[in-house]
């Protein structure tokens, strides 16, 4: 993906560092061969033939173009002897070089899901059930590590997407000592960091090389190689002219999809000036280097960019259009139908589609004892059976779900035998441990707004193996700290976790007609123990016991309304099934979470004419939410909750209901009572998508809820209201803006949130 600068504010910053650095070291278009010959030793072909290349330059998504030049020349009989390319360049060369026709490529592009792939997390769906509780309740895409001080990781992404994508295309070619060998001859265009030059790989791993070229500063982390660290090498080579010439071609055809074609706008900050110069920069170097091209094709590429993924066709149409557009200067490398049916066959006669059955696993870069648990994992799967490539990156993505390991890629190697399946693990350089931030800011209510800074700590195997540490903290409206130690038993799904928390918050009270009368102050320390199982990713049960001193102060309000003091003891069942697919605005699946309590204790109320104690009773309470499809784009989401004390008076323990998707027309906390009902159904239409590297979807939306809490089933009196706003997936957690507006009442309220969205 060169002339990566273009991409975001952010991933041009980053590259606008790492080419400064580069050009000031005062790096040439240096070379050096990774392994093999720098020409292939090809049977020759008819005299009368010139011999073709392609130089595919990167442009990120732009790059799908070289697809649709491509398809032309095929349909007008040119065949390509040779193929170099730089980061996108990289990725359709690659591909079509190892045998993949035109439409084979342009299907791949259609069936990746490029949400996935630039998404800075490990899928989901795919996360262990604690990482899946670290995402909603840190949902920021972002994550410090802790290990040698606090440090950054060295990319936004991963690229775990992409590894397998490369994978998958160069799994056939586990085998191959050299890329003239592929059904066309590629040359893969990286650059090293280290050495500021270029890197040309003619022979190794395919999938390294292509990863290596796709590895965009400051946004996919680089590939460590040896003593080199390589990044996108569109940096210091983005048409690679020269290396398609030195691979034998007679004749280069250049392909420069690093423009859009667009008149860029004017710089209007710090971002915008870098990364405009250093697009003038590269645009300078790819000049001198196409000049020395015996022909250019430049696809018109007005109002696409490098983000749009997902507009392959009209992509692939421009490529198409640009060599229709210069049909005359590209037909003169036409050959006969016999000639081209001939170069044909002896192409796809180099292909391979099919790989030898696994008879062993073995796994590379981490310690014996880690090691040793995928290594079995894998082999109850795989070993002894035809590879199936579904199931592999499945159980891969489920690895990565630990969110222990930076990529994890797969391939296959020869032994006495057989084949191995060889599970590549790249753990994370800068953690365990790690440092989870968040931000909520919200108004709790029209006139109050919240500010708190949050983070979680996760250490791993610690003290024992299987453990884990999470210690919460935070500052601002809220102030709370609480660590907890878990514990699996014996390796099973079995596990115990003792905590201990504090907390200070405030809590509004309403009187009956939703009057602000006070403002309190709420201060718990407790402990608690839980034993428990976990099933699968998504079910976790635990039981609990719960002890803890609450006290509850008032600081704004008359003297005769009452305040809190005591123990709040229970023991607790408690079930949760998290089946859904994101924890911001899932596309599909189930969230629910069912609790039972039984309380010994709770806090006393005091009041000024006495004292009230609540003891020995029950209560239950459960909350779901569905989301599902319409359209592809858009969503239909379900929700609702409800609790009950059994006919018995909880106390200070009373349901509480208020806010956005909780009877937002009303205040955090205004309807009370011992039990309550709340339903609601809603849609999110897909208004637009932020640039990859800044979020996912933004949606417009509405919803109607109806609910109600009260002490007794016979005089509930169920409330009504719809409402609606904005909701945007941010790399730093989901943003809201809207209201509601109450159907019974009339009454009106607006929200702000930077905060958990679904509950």
């Amino acid at each position: 993906m060169a002339r990566h600068c273009s991409l975001s504010p952010l991933a041009r910053a980053a590259c606008a560092v790492t080419a400064s650095l580069l050009l000031v070291s005062g790096a040439a278009f240096a070379q050096e061969s990774a392994t093999g010959p720098t020409a292939p030793e090809r049977a020759p072909q008819a005299a009368a033939r010139v011999k073709v290349g392609l130089a595919l330059g990167g442009g990120a998504a732009r790059g799908i173009a070289h697809v649709g030049l491509l398809k032309w020349m095929e349909e007008h009989r040119i065949p390509v002897d040779f193929i170099a390319g730089t980061s996108m360049g990289g990725l359709i060369g690659g591909g079509y070089s190892s045998g993949m026709s035109p439409d084979e490529l342009l299907q791949l592009m259609k069936e990746v899901d490029w949400n996935l792939v630039f998404l800075a997390d490990s899928p989901f769906k795919y996360k262990t059930f604690r990482r899946k509780q670290d995402a909603r309740l840190y949902p920021a895409q972002i994550e410090f590590g802790l290990k040698k001080g606090f440090s950054l990781p060295s990319g936004l992404n991963a690229g775990e997407q992409i590894e397998l994508l490369f994978d998958r295309i160069a799994l056939p070619y586990y085998d191959l000592t050299d890329f003239d060998q592929l059904p066309t001859p590629f040359r893969s265009v990286a650059t090293d960091l280290r050495k500021a030059e270029v890197v040309v790989f003619g022979s190794g791993s395919l999938a390294r090389a292509m990863r290596a070229t796709m590895a965009i500063p400051g946004f996919f982390t680089p590939v460590v190689d040896g003593d080199r660290i390589l990044v996108d090498g569109g940096t210091l080579n983005n048409v690679p002219v020269d290396v398609t010439r030195q691979m034998g071609a007679d004749a280069v055809i250049a392909v420069n999809v690093g423009s859009s074609t667009d008149q860029p706008p004017p710089p209007s900050n710090l971002f915008s000036v870098l990364g405009q110069t250093i697009d003038t920069m590269m645009q300078v170097g790819v000049k001198r280097v196409i000049d020395t091209a015996d022909l250019v094709v430049t696809p018109d590429l007005k109002g696409l960019t490098g983000m749009d993924w997902r507009k392959s066709d009209e992509l692939v149409e421009r490529g198409y259009q640009a060599a229709e557009a210069i049909k005359d200067d590209l037909l003169k490398y036409a050959v006969d139908e016999a000639t081209y049916g001939a170069w044909m066959r002896e192409r796809q006669s180099r292909r391979r589609t099919t790989v030898p059955d696994v008879v062993g696993i073995r796994v590379e870069g981490v310690s014996e004892k880690q090691s040793t648990g995928i290594q079995d994992d894998f082999e109850r799967e795989f070993a002894g059976r035809p590879i199936d490539r579904e199931a592999v990156e499945e159980r891969i993505l489920k690895l990565t779900g630990t969110d222990r390991y930076e990529v994890v890629g797969y391939s296959l190697e020869p032994v006495p035998g057989g084949t191995n399946l060889v599970v590549r693990v790249t753990p994370k350089s800068y953690g365990p441990p790690f440092l989870l931030p968040a931000i909520d800011l919200q108004n709790v209510d029209a006139n109050t707004f919240s500010l708190d800074l949050r983070a979680r700590v996760a250490v791993y195997d610690t003290f024992v193996s299987q453990s884990e540490i999470r210690a919460d903290f935070g500052i601002g409206s809220r102030e709370f700290a609480s660590v907890e130690f878990y514990r699996r038993l014996g390796g099973s799904d079995l596990f115990v976790a003792p905590r201990g928390y504090f907390i200070r918050k405030p809590l509004n009270a309403y009187n009956a007609d939703g009057d602000f009368v006070a403002e309190y102050s709420e201060k718990r320390t407790g402990a608690g123990l839980d034993v428990g199982f976990t099933a699968g990713l998504s079910d976790e049960v635990r039981l609990g016991y719960d002890i803890a001193e609450v006290r509850t102060r008032r600081r704004i309000g008359q003297g005769e309304l009452p305040e809190a003091d005591g123990s709040d003891r229970f023991l607790s069942l408690r079930w949760v099934h998290d089946g859904q697919n994101s924890p911001v605005i899932p596309s599909r699946g189930l969230y629910s979470q069912m609790a039972v309590r039984y309380y010994f204790d709770t806090p006393t109320l005091v009041f000024d004419t006495g004292t009230s104690d609540a003891r020995d009773f029950a209560q239950a309470e459960g909350r779901l939410s569905w989301f599902t499809r319409w359209h592809e784009r858009h969503r239909v989401f379900l929700y609702g909750s409800g609790g009950t004390s059994f006919n018995d008076d909880p106390g200070y323990n009373q349901f509480r209901l208020g806010g956005p998707l909780n009877l937002g027309a009303f205040n955090q906390g205004e309807i009370f009572g011992d039990n309550y009902l709340l339903g609601g159904v809603g849609f999110l239409w897909n208004w637009f998508r932020l640039p990859d590297v800044l979020g996912g979807n933004a949606y417009l939306g509405g919803w109607f809820e109806n609910g109600s809490a009260f002490d007794e089933w016979d005089d509930a009196e169920y409330e009504a209201d719809i409402s609606g706003g904005f909701v945007m997936e941010t790399i730093l957690g989901p943003f809201f803006i809207g209201g509601a507006v109450s159907l019974n009442e009339g009454d009106t309220r607006f929200y702000v949130s930077l905060a958990p969205f679904v509950k």
